[in-house]
């Protein structure tokens, strides 16, 4: 099953390893699948299992808000098992050889409704602690800033490179091989710059900071509200100036009529 389920990708020395983010690869793909033969042998399918991400992420991020001690444990728990549901959900989908475009979409959206809301959770708990207005300003700030993120990613690697002829494409990819020495230390400082922002740094920064202020010590959740505010806003308008003057090519496309 781990064979069929998570075995998807190459190593350097050619063998089929466990793709994903590091958290996956090294710690939650090894029990996630106990969970994914649980679900295939109650006939839970892939998109209702989606639909628990979904609604495990909206509860968690929500129960992480009120400066209560046992709601914001409980939103914490919701919020790792949101993280864990999303690789079973694929791999219930690969085992049943029932993955479709409908379970790509909705995947999709789990990650829009739930991933961008970790950013906010630092400047709501905040509001909610302390009443001021300025933290619900930076909680919607990292918010929005984290869905055009994702949503700018998507729009790219979705529509437009694949509208990019092979020989227009830029010389180096997103793992930082190919072009010049340059363009690869640029890359690779974009991909360390980037994890600032995982969605597993944002859960774990944010549970410390949410754990450390029943100490009476509110400076982290200051930070991160902070933090996932200014440097999101800054990461897109730079995002977006290097994909309109880099990534994307200056060729001819025809609208449709």
């Amino acid at each position: 099953m781990r064979e069929v389920c998570q075995l998807r990708t190459l190593s350097p020395e050619g063998q089929r390893v466990i793709a994903g983010h590091w958290l996956k690869r090294r710690f939650v793909r090894h029990f996630s699948l106990y969970i994914t033969w649980l679900f295939v042998k109650i006939g839970i399918s892939a998109n209702t299992t989606t639909f628990l991400t979904i609604l495990f992420g909206l509860l968690g991020a929500a129960l992480c808000v009120p400066h209560v001690l046992w709601l914001n444990v409980i939103g914490m728990l919701l919020l790792a098992f949101e993280f864990v549901f999303d690789c079973v959900d694929g791999e219930i989908a690969r085992w049943t050889k029932k993955s479709s475009l409908k379970g790509f979409f909705l995947d999709l959206v789990s990650h829009l409704l739930c991933n961008a809301l970790l950013a906010a959770i630092s400047g709501l708990h905040l509001y909610v602690w302390q009443g001021q207005s300025r933290y619900l300003i930076l909680a919607f700030a990292a918010y929005a800033a984290a869905q055009y993120r994702r949503g700018l990613r998507v729009i790219y690697d979705q529509i437009i490179r694949p509208q990019i002829p092979p020989d227009a494409r830029p010389r180096t990819n997103a793992a930082g091989t190919g072009g010049s020495v340059w363009m690869r230390l640029k890359w690779g400082a974009a991909r360390k710059l980037a994890r600032l922002t995982d969605t597993v740094t944002i859960r774990l920064v944010t549970f410390f900071s949410i754990a450390v202020s029943y100490a009476g010590i509110p400076g982290p959740l200051v930070v991160c509200a902070w933090f996932f505010a200014v440097f999101g806003i800054l990461w897109v308008v730079a995002d977006s100036i290097f994909k309109f003057y880099y990534m994307v090519p200056q060729i001819p496309h025809v609208k449709k009529v």
